[in-house]
């Protein structure tokens, strides 16, 4: 009778095993067709060279949306949400966003050069929600957020986010790291960007911030809670230690024209059963030329020089966990 049990227990398993729901999530990397890209930028008293660098790469970052034809807004906000800043979360310049009909590089570089008189407390997931809501998505910020585009928020900065909800209003900014359990949680910004959109439109999120550890950007903090977003809603991450912004204005010009690195699965999946494959080419897993899987975020983000070309179809299988 035992050794019965036994053989019908491992049968039972067995079976299961082979029963397995298998599921498969595609995505095409195709141009968007429209795109609303906020950039948020630190105008703390630290950072004038990084804003000269983003002016002076932004030619490289639109090349990808010239390529596509992309109908796009660009608007610039700033990370100082300080009460005293009547213009708090409000996008710089006239017009207040930019479009293909307007000299946009040239108008580009001169309102991200946003100054360095601006608050300790760099508050960028704040700022770029207030920009995207009410009263400032229908008053001073109205026409940018349109219904029927995606959506690309873009963070500039060498602090991390001291989004607090006024919190620590009475402190100074060295209170934005010692205090950080007064901060409104990374997870809330992420769902309500994610309510901003519905339907077949998207939020992507990228962030050009600190690394986490840096020899040589002693005025550095490592933007952790900028990463987390990003990975959270597909973004690209830049080192903004980085002298030279090339390399990163192109990655971002091509993840806002359409070209992803990170693909969120409709399921769980029961891991070490995941296969990849670009236009039916199998990709290897591999954190310097292939993918990984963040479990976190349950998604697959392919990592250092792969990444799917425009026009690619990419195909995640795997067996469903808990199936």
């Amino acid at each position: 009778m035992t050794v019965l049990a036994l053989s019908l227990g491992l049968g039972c398993a067995i079976d299961q095993a082979i029963d397995r729901t298998k599921h498969t999530d595609t995505f095409l990397q195709e141009p968007k067709a429209d795109v609303d890209i906020l950039w948020v930028i630190d105008n703390s008293s630290s950072m004038e060279s990084e804003q000269a660098a983003i002016a002076a790469g932004f030619d490289t970052f639109v090349a990808g949306l010239e390529e596509t034809n992309i109908d796009f807004h660009i608007g610039v906000t700033t990370t100082n949400m300080d009460l005293d800043n009547g213009e708090r979360a409000s996008l710089i310049g006239d017009p207040i966003f930019l479009t293909r009909d307007d000299d946009y590089i040239a108008l580009f570089e001169d309102r991200v050069t946003v100054g360095i008189e601006g608050s300790d407390k760099e508050k960028g997931l704040q700022a770029a929600l207030d920009a995207l809501t009410e009263p400032r998505a229908s008053g001073a910020n109205s026409g940018f957020l349109r219904d029927d585009a995606d959506l690309s928020i873009i963070y500039v900065s060498d602090e991390d986010d001291c989004s607090d909800g006024e919190a620590l209003a009475d402190m100074d900014g060295a209170a934005c790291y010692s205090e950080e359990d007064s901060l409104v949680p990374v997870r809330d910004f992420i769902a309500s960007y994610r309510d901003l959109k519905d339907g077949d439109n998207g939020v992507f999120a990228s962030a050009i911030v600190g690394p986490d550890v840096s020899d040589h950007c002693a005025e550095t903090w490592p933007g952790h809670r900028y990463q987390t977003v990003a990975k959270a809603l597909a973004g690209v991450i830049g080192n903004i230690c980085e002298t030279d912004f090339a390399g990163i204005m192109d990655e971002l010009g091509l993840a806002v024209s359409g070209v992803l690195n990170v693909f969120q699965l409709e399921l769980t999946p029961v891991v070490d059963t995941i296969e990849v494959a670009v236009d039916d080419e199998q990709v290897f897993e591999s954190a310097t030329d292939g993918w990984t899987y963040d479990e976190e975020y349950n998604s697959i983000r392919f990592d250092g020089s792969y990444v799917p070309e425009r026009g690619t179809t990419v195909s995640v299988a795997y067996e469903i966990a808990g199936e």
